[in-house]
């Protein structure tokens, strides 16, 4: 091999030149992402007077979309892998192709010569001091499709990063070389705009990571704000598709640290990234961080290898059963999958693993639910109401794995927007999606009041004190079976009662005014266990509402009684209801302590054994 930088020098050429060597009717992959390479592509738009039939393939790239343009379809047909706007359009006039495809399958079709590369024209580092240039940023299907093309053409550019990883090639594999310079910094896409929703779901989705956890982040903004909430965790890895300036802080502060990853431990796993300057000059020659072709990084198998793998990805829609498209095809507001269903299967794979799709609840325009009854006619699933365990927007967490069909449509109702939950309910209805008695008093009500969830440690065991939600009913069953029989008489007077689903329904199916229902929820991993419930039903005509409330058998005693009867009096007092009552058993002495132990006058009024408590809400005990 001749000395390498006297090859360097006989390679160097201008743009122009370069792309003369580019015939007709060839097939020409165009580097990705912020890896485009600018100049060389211009020329080939200036030169396609001198080119006819030659296949564009591009799987990502902020400017490809000219090659759709009108005037250059005798010389040029895009074949994209991502669909944007410019490219739909040249599509249905027939100048444009999409291929979709999992991005983890895309490499092995190019070097099974299934997807054929004449020509890659690809932008990389200068070279080092051994002649080996590094792809920089943009790894993914780049270093796959260099390697299977006849003819490779690189600007060589001074400010692209010179990263680490699987991610080299040298000067010998160039045909030609173009030497640039500019800066290849690029604003991550903004998909909605709505600071506030944003940061709001990023919040939501951030409560699903644990320590030690592996993260995938999809691109967009809600996955980029996610990391801005993770700065109280601990050992995080990371093992993704592509990353943004999110997570520069977490890795500053330790935070993201790989010491828990079962791949490549204390490593920062990614095929490409985009974002700002300061983001090039953290990736640029980190040792911390290792870029891999997308075959590594998107391989399901190894990402299900991963222990804790948590994949976090937008969802542009999901209907009522789980199933999420990101087709554009069938979604005017969607854009296109990329490599997220290879994460969000690899997360279903790894042990403690998550999949989180996160969505605003609607449009911008706030004209369409991004929560739809069934995906619109012809539209591709992107990812299957199996893989799907989670799923946030601006109202709440989705929880749906393992979860029945009714179970998940009235989990997707809950965190839709306000203005479309009646709406969807019907519609699920005549889906046979819930049953034709399914209430719809949540929907008709006050909205879900967020302002009642509180986290809290009881007795060493992590609770979720809210609301309850018409999916809650399942809940309702397991509490009212576990209880003892002192435990049924106490409460239902009663020693073989029997609920049905409609009182069920009554208690998990509160409009959150006239009627209120707490539940303390245990948390055990993804195990949820209702300990104890309260209920409050209002008396229009007096202003009045009787209360009541149980706890499990093996959680009586330990203040969650007094607890929930706070909090039913705090949610009393802001629907301006003016006193409880409560019929008590008079030898149950718990429950009247408890009601004694309000601070507030309880006048109480014994007949047949049975204690009839009345109290007013803002009248203190004298």
């Amino acid at each position: 091999m001749m000395y390498w930088r006297d090859e360097y020098e006989r390679k160097v050429t201008n743009a122009r030149r370069a792309i003369s060597y580019v015939k007709r009717g060839r097939t020409i992959f165009i580097g990705t992402g912020c890896g485009h390479p600018r100049e060389l592509t211009d020329e080939l738009i200036e030169n396609s007077a001198a080119l006819a039939d030659n296949s564009i393939i591009n799987p990502f790239s902020f400017t490809t979309g000219h090659f759709a343009d009108k005037r250059l379809e005798d010389s040029f047909r895009l074949n994209s892998f991502h669909l944007g706007t410019e490219i739909e359009e040249a599509m249905k006039q027939g100048r444009a192709d999409y291929t979709p495809m999992h991005m983890s399958e895309i490499p092995r079709l190019i070097e099974d010569d299934r997807i054929p590369i004449d020509v890659a024209l690809i932008m990389v580092s200068p070279p080092d001091m051994h002649g080996f240039c590094s792809y920089g940023v943009s790894v993914d299907i780049t270093k796959t499709a260099t390697e299977s093309a006849e003819l490779v053409i690189a600007e060589v550019n001074r400010q692209m990063p010179r990263t680490l990883g699987d991610c080299f090639i040298h000067i010998s594999e160039i045909d030609h070389l173009v030497e640039v310079d500019y800066p290849i910094s690029h604003d991550l896409f903004v998909e909605d705009s709505r600071d506030e929703v944003i940061h709001t779901i990023a919040g939501y989705a951030a409560t699903l990571v644990d320590d030690g956890a592996t993260l995938q982040l999809g691109m967009g903004t809600i996955p980029n704000a996610v990391p801005r909430f993770l700065v109280d965790r601990k050992d995080l890895g990371m093992h993704t598709e592509m990353f943004s300036d999110g997570i520069i802080e977490l890795v500053e502060r330790g935070v993201i640290n790989g010491s828990r990853k079962t791949n490549n431990p204390e490593k920062v796993v990614a095929s490409f990234c985009i974002g700002s300057e300061r983001l090039m000059e953290f990736v640029d020659n980190n040792p911390m961080l290792e870029f891999h072709p997308s075959r590594y990084t998107n391989d399901p198998r190894l990402i299900g290898g991963q222990y804790k793998m948590v994949a976090i990805n937008s969802a542009p829609a999901v209907d009522l059963t789980g199933q999420v498209t990101a087709d554009r095809m069938s979604v005017p507001y969607a854009s296109s999958p990329g490599g997220q269903e290879d994460f969000i299967r690899g997360a279903s794979y790894s042990k403690k693993g998550r999949s989180i799709l996160a969505l605003p609840s609607t449009t911008i325009d706030g004209k369409h639910s991004r929560i739809l009854p069934s995906l619109p006619a012809g539209a591709g699933v992107t990812s299957t109401r199996e893989d799907v365990h989670y799923v946030v927007t601006e109202y709440g967490i989705a929880q749906l794995r393992g979860k029945t069909i009714v179970q998940r449509a009235l989990e997707l109702i809950n965190i839709a927007h306000p203005d479309y939950r009646n709406g969807l309910l019907e519609a699920a209805k005549e889906l046979n999606f819930l049953p034709e008695d399914q209430s719809s008093l949540p929907y008709r009500g006050k909205v879900y009041p967020r302002e009642f969830e509180y986290w809290e440690t009881i007795n060493g065991h992590e609770a979720l004190v809210r609301p309850m939600r018409p999916s809650d009913e399942h809940h309702l069953r397991d509490l009212f079976y576990s209880f003892s029989d002192k435990t049924t008489y106490q409460r239902f007077m009663s020693l073989n009662p029997r609920i049905s689903r409609n009182e069920r329904m009554k208690l998990a199916n509160v409009d959150y005014d006239e009627q209120m229902a707490f539940g303390v929820f245990l948390l055990d991993g993804e195990r949820e266990e209702l300990a104890a419930v309260s209920h409050y039903q209002k008396d229009p005509k007096t202003n009045t509402a009787e209360v009541s409330f149980i706890v499990r058998d093996d959680w009586q005693g330990q203040g969650l009684g007094r607890y929930l009867l706070n909090l039913m009096i705090q949610a009393g007092r802001k629907n301006r209801i003016k006193a409880f009552t409560a019929e008590v058993l008079a030898n149950n002495t718990g429950m009247l302590k408890l009601f004694y132990g309000t601070g507030l006058d309880v006048k109480a009024v014994l007949q047949d054994d049975v204690y009839s408590l009345y109290f007013h809400l803002e009248k203190e005990k004298e």
